[in-house]
């Protein structure tokens, strides 16, 4: 097979799981989405499976699991019949008995007290079939020196979330809504090459104050300023391929070296009310 024809197939793939994830309450029948592939319905299953390593259902199924879990943590106003049929599910029974299956606990369970599971957490496809079309504008900007709140998660990845409900209940309590403030993650080290209980992360949002005492864990730290390579991620947070871009390609082929400083994100839609295919992240590298 040609580069040609490559791209061509990753394109069409990459294209199939973006409309996917936009239209997850709607019917994705096999029909409709061999047409929104541009592919012969008879072949699309074998060559979607080929491509990803999950099977179309499967990835559609977990995908609407995926974003309900979500919902249900972080969205506490919107009832479980709501999230229920915004994930694509006829009613409440369906979505109760898909769920249960596959997380092994009820919604109305998982709501109250989560254990998040990698396939809620990490994308279900690998990076690379989604970035078939993203064009990388990578800019160098001088950061300024940011006095942020932090809370700390040290430990595996896939319980970020739980310190992330932790941390949203802190701006709660202090005033700090979704649209107060930038929003932060800072990373230590590398989760996919880092021992779980060693994978260390700030969850942090820009304050003008020291943080006051309290029971959380939340302290006052400070991203220093200094250059950075500033590149933009549209889609969701599970999946930012445009920090490996950065490492893997624009870096050995620039001029610079990473500074002594951690790499960090800005995520700038934030709140139960933003789908994943709409969050928008900037993606700092400290260099020299």
């Amino acid at each position: 097979m040609g580069k040609n024809t490559l791209r061509i197939y990753s394109a069409r793939i990459s294209h199939t799981l973006s409309y996917i994830l936009k239209h997850l309450d709607t019917d994705l029948d096999l029909d409709h989405l061999s047409r929104v592939a541009n592919t012969s319905k008879y072949h699309f299953h074998r060559q979607f499976s080929a491509s990803t390593g999950i099977s179309l259902h499967k990835f559609i199924q977990l995908s609407r699991l995926q974003a309900a879990s979500m919902q249900l943590v972080f969205n506490p106003t919107a009832s479980i019949t709501q999230i229920a049929l915004e994930a694509g599910y006829e009613n409440t029974e369906s979505f109760s008995r898909a769920f249960k299956k596959v997380h092994g606990q009820t919604p109305s369970f998982f709501r109250k007290s989560p254990t998040w599971k990698d396939w809620q957490t990490k994308p279900l496809v690998p990076p690379s079939i989604g970035e078939s079309s993203m064009k990388h504008k990578v800019e160098i900007i001088d950061f300024p020196q940011t006095l942020v709140a932090a809370l700390e998660h040290q430990g595996p990845e896939n319980q970020v979330l739980t310190s992330s409900k932790k941390f949203i209940e802190w701006r709660k309590q202090n005033g700090i809504p979704p649209d107060k403030g930038k929003t932060f993650a800072i990373y230590y080290n590398d989760p996919d090459s880092t021992p779980p209980e060693d994978f260390h992360i700030d969850i942090a949002v820009s304050i003008d104050q020291a943080v006051s005492e309290n029971n959380y864990g939340v302290s006052t730290k400070e991203l220093p300023a200094g250059r950075c390579a500033k590149v933009r991620h549209f889609g969701p947070r599970n999946n930012i391929a445009a920090a490996d871009y950065l490492y893997r390609e624009w870096l050995p082929a620039s001029s610079h070296q990473v500074r002594d400083a951690p790499l960090f994100f800005h995520f700038i839609n934030v709140g139960p009310q933003v789908q994943p295919q709409d969050m928008i992240a900037d993606v700092y590298l400290p260099i020299i």
